[in-house]
């Protein structure tokens, strides 16, 4: 499936209780500009609309995105994916990301979009592990993820295991791809 000039709603998971970080990681500067502002901006090119999933509704409205609860407070990722398909439907596809991914490439966006097919639920990329916050999903996944957040099986990992996916080896210069989870003036773990 071709996305040629075809946009899908984006999702930007802001959810998380930044516990690493210290404090809300979505605002957290870089270069001056907000985290969730600069994945936004851009994701703007593949988006027909860009929204927020949170823990409370309207977190992020002062930085102009509509931000919404998750459907099922405190499920992680995957209950941000289930609030994100349920808010889109009846859109088909929804591109997922994290707020505090920065370094990436629109052309690996277009490339995830240009791999969908209407028997696959998701297009990610994997390197020795799956990518879950930076992929494409349908929104007939959304009865899988209810079943899953029912169970307690919230991994994200698991999932391309047991549905229809694409999974596509992570493109050159990824390694680039930074998730920022603690201020840039603090040492990473190890």
């Amino acid at each position: 499936m071709n996305s040629g000039a075809a946009r899908v709603p984006v999702y930007i998971l802001a959810g998380g209780r930044s516990r690493r970080y210290g404090s809300d990681k979505a605002r957290a500067l870089l270069d001056g500009q907000p985290l969730l502002v600069r994945v936004a901006s851009q994701l703007e090119g593949i988006a027909s609309t860009i929204r927020v999933v949170a823990r409370a509704p309207g977190s992020y409205d002062d930085l102009g995105f509509p931000t919404l609860a998750d459907s099922i407070p405190g499920k992680g990722p995957m209950g941000g994916l289930l609030t994100a398909l349920e808010d889109a439907a009846p859109a088909s596809w929804v591109f997922l990301a994290a707020c505090d991914q920065v370094g990436f490439r629109i052309a690996w966006t277009r490339e995830l979009l240009d791999a969908r097919r209407k028997d696959l639920r998701a297009v990610v990329y994997r390197s020795d592990r799956f990518h879950p916050l930076f992929a494409v999903y349908h929104v007939e996944l959304m009865e899988e993820l209810r079943r899953r957040i029912g169970r307690g099986n919230l991994k994200m990992q698991h999932l391309f295991d047991e549905v229809p996916a694409r999974v596509l080896p992570v493109p050159g210069g990824w390694e680039e791809l930074v998730n920022r989870n603690q201020p840039p003036d603090r040492p990473p773990r190890g």
